[in-house]
């Protein structure tokens, strides 16, 4: 496997390469649904100190400023995974663009990655959403 022309090592992390290769492909791309109920409805699974409204406002507002559905999806996945975090965080403040964003653990990435592995090894109980 050759770098990729934009500097990365392996080009199938870079986005533009992923990109391209897409591109090339005679494969139509996949249909994206919105799915905010479930999205609510996971968030909440997975951060039980969250309110509901708290979760659906800071949807709302990313798509006010202009976020996309995958935008706001990854996102909100990123915080969830924080165990600090707040779903108001998922769009900066308006009134105060210069104010500094609180830095995430360094671990956070590998915890998400590892309760997500948890989550998905357990059987569903029965009436769970």
């Amino acid at each position: 496997m050759s770098p990729c022309p934009h500097g990365l090592a392996n080009p199938f992390m870079c986005p533009d390469c992923r990109a391209a290769d897409r591109r090339r492909s005679d494969k139509p791309p996949a249909d994206i649904h919105r799915a905010s109920a479930e999205l609510v409805a996971l968030a909440l699974a997975v951060r039980p100190d969250w309110d509901e409204a708290d979760i659906r406002a800071a949807l709302a507002g990313a798509h006010a400023v202009g976020q996309t559905w995958e935008q706001a999806l990854v996102g909100l996945a990123r915080l969830m995974v924080d165990g600090r975090a707040v779903p108001r965080e998922l769009v900066p403040n308006a009134r105060d663009p210069l104010a500094l964003r609180r830095i995430p653990e360094p671990d956070v990435a590998h915890r998400g990655a590892e309760l997500a592995r948890e989550l998905l090894t357990q059987p569903d109980q029965p009436g769970e959403v």
